[in-house]
């Protein structure tokens, strides 16, 4: 399952769309009434910038219905966030104790199979995930680069975990980046993408959604979804 990918891919424009969905957690609802929104086709690219599971309510589902669409023959790119790498390093240290805490603490103990055991097909998928793409035009990461270091694109951690960054474009070769990790304000994101910012953030913190009740005008609560080559912006507020 997701076997072809590795740490590192360059990718040819489809002959489709290419759309870029950062941070689910859990969201399973938002994911497909984002997914039923575009329309997708197999002649498209999706990618995912990492963090499909904790804190929401059904990860495994979330996780499930990627394994489906590749089954069926979507063209599906995933990314490893923190989260997914977090989840692997608590596996490590104990399957049965940490995991049980860690599970419980993120809202995610539905990745359990009936031993108890977090199910081998999620961790054998997260095990797989590389950190980034790079694409004719963009460079996609789940959280951003270090550009102070000798080589950002070996700096992995960084990848996952980087909250403050400025994009060197020397760097990047004259491509933009999209990343997620950080919630940032919808007129915020809208700004990056109207003013071609070298950098993009993407995510919204949908899992946050009651958060942007509780506090009108926080502009957070929306599972986005980028349109690379018309640059549209997709918006999904929270739905269960």
């Amino acid at each position: 399952m997701f076997e072809e990918f590795r740490p590192y891919y360059q990718l040819n424009k489809p002959k489709g769309t290419r759309w870029v969905i950062p941070d689910i957690h859990g969201c399973y609802g938002t994911l497909l009434a984002i997914l039923n929104k575009i329309e997708l086709t197999k002649e498209d690219h999706l990618f995912f910038l990492g963090d499909f599971i904790d804190r929401g309510p059904l990860s495994a589902a979330v996780l499930d219905h990627l394994f489906n669409l590749h089954d069926l023959g979507f063209q599906i790119f995933p990314l490893r966030g923190n989260h997914e790498e977090m989840l692997l390093d608590a596996a490590k240290l104990d399957p049965r104790n940490v995991v049980l805490q860690y599970l419980e603490y993120n809202n995610t103990k539905d990745l359990l199979n009936s031993e108890r055991e977090i199910d081998s097909k999620y961790i054998s998928f997260m095990e797989r995930l590389p950190f980034y793409y790079e694409l004719e035009d963009f460079f996609l990461v789940h959280a951003g680069f270090n550009f102070n270091v000798k080589n950002p694109f070996a700096s992995y951690e960084e990848m996952i975990w980087i909250r403050n960054f400025t994009p060197n474009e020397k760097i990047l070769r004259g491509k933009r980046m999209i990343y997620g990790h950080t919630p940032t304000g919808l007129s915020v994101i809208k700004k990056a993408i109207s003013n071609k910012n070298t950098a993009i953030p993407l995510d919204n913190g949908c899992v946050f959604y009651e958060n942007s009740l509780a506090l009108p005008g926080y502009e957070i609560g929306n599972l986005l979804c980028f349109n690379l080559d018309t640059q549209e912006l997709i918006v999904q507020p929270y739905d269960d």
